[in-house]
């Protein structure tokens, strides 16, 4: 019995006979099996990227909604202004860290005001 042995549908080599109707189709059932398989992971992987999204999303909004409820001398103890709530939330502001509060910290170590898989 001939098999396609990983050829393309026209490419056959000249030693083998022209397929039978049910390698066909067994070869038609193969290719169909694989394109179902590789359809339901790149919907899976899809689905995956939608809700990780959606839970950077949501976290984002809770550090927005909590940063906007601090009142401004506590904002100012942190060291952002109302106006840099925003960017902060989006993890576009970083600030050193300073040595004397903290002796194990390198001079150009950075600190993030929100980590980075929430931004």
């Amino acid at each position: 019995m001939n098999t396609l042995r990983n050829q393309t549908a026209f490419a056959f080599p000249a030693n083998l006979a022209p397929l039978t109707p049910a390698e066909v189709e067994a070869y038609a059932r193969r290719i169909r099996a694989e394109a179902i398989a590789d359809l339901i992971f790149k919907g899976w992987v899809a689905l995956k990227s939608v809700a990780t999204r959606g839970k950077t999303y949501l976290a984002q909004q809770r550090a927005l909604a909590e940063l906007q409820g601090l009142d401004d001398a506590m904002l100012r103890d942190i060291g952002l202004s109302r106006s840099q709530i925003p960017a902060a939330v989006a993890g576009l502001i970083e600030r050193p860290v300073a040595a004397a509060v903290n002796e194990n910290a390198v001079s150009d170590q950075v600190v993030r005001l929100v980590p980075r898989h929430a931004a």
